[in-house]
């Protein structure tokens, strides 16, 4: 996960961007259906346009942009029956965390996950769009980390951000009941972790999964329609 603070004191190439484009698109900073100029991205960040394009080619192949030969660079549009299709694919994927290569789950990672659920106590006293972002975001790849499967970590990681967006349109409407989600969803997390139990996190994963798909799908049809 790039960080722009950090990037900053080194050179920025391809893969930073990228990750700095996703992450905006994820967080609907760039809405869906908005340009992306290259030429305008070479100045922000002072490139060529050449790490641009492999960024903006590498984000197309994960379908978070369409290409559109002679026109330009669009962010894709949020459709329901692709959020379904999507949320029910992660579902299925989280249900073999068990069986994929695997490590061992650590103090460090418990403590990770103890940190972000004290941060979330923070969501209730204010809508912080940003820092609801943020602790899920951490959290995904918290998760993720302990999954050694290059194959399965990249369809995962490809479809948590496929996904992600429309979860964070959503729980603008529902912010109490996504806080809450999110709440319970570390607690159980923190726990399957100090047992050590890959099993258990994939099926937290795959419950609270389905119940954020609950959420958008019920407002699917109204906001990606």
């Amino acid at each position: 996960m790039a960080n722009a603070d950090e990037i900053e004191v080194r050179r920025i190439g391809a893969a930073d961007i990228h990750d700095l484009l996703r992450d905006r698109i994820c967080l609907l900073e760039y809405q869906p259906g908005t340009m992306l100029r290259e030429s305008e991205l070479a100045t922000e960040f002072n490139v060529s346009r050449t790490p641009i394009r492999e960024a903006l080619q590498r984000l197309s192949i994960e379908g978070l942009v369409e290409v559109r030969n002679g026109i330009g660079t669009f962010v894709t549009t949020l459709d329901a029956e692709d959020l379904r299709e999507v949320y029910s694919l992660r579902v299925e994927m989280a249900q073999l965390f068990g069986r994929m290569q695997t490590r061992e789950i650590t103090q460090q990672d418990a403590a990770a996950l103890e940190r972000l659920l004290a941060r979330s106590n923070s969501l209730m006293d204010s809508v912080d769009l940003n820092e609801h972002w943020r602790i899920n975001h951490e959290l995904h790849f918290a998760v993720s980390d302990i999954i050694q499967n290059k194959t399965f970590l990249a369809i995962w990681h490809n479809l948590y951000f496929r996904a992600a967006r429309a979860w964070y349109d959503v729980s603008q409407d529902v912010w109490a009941d996504a806080v809450r989600l999110l709440q319970a969803e570390l607690t159980d997390l923190l726990t399957a972790a100090r047992e050590n139990d890959v099993d258990a996190v994939g099926s937290i994963k795959r419950n609270y999964i389905k119940y954020c798909w609950k959420r958008v799908e019920e407002l699917a049809d109204r906001k990606f329609a």
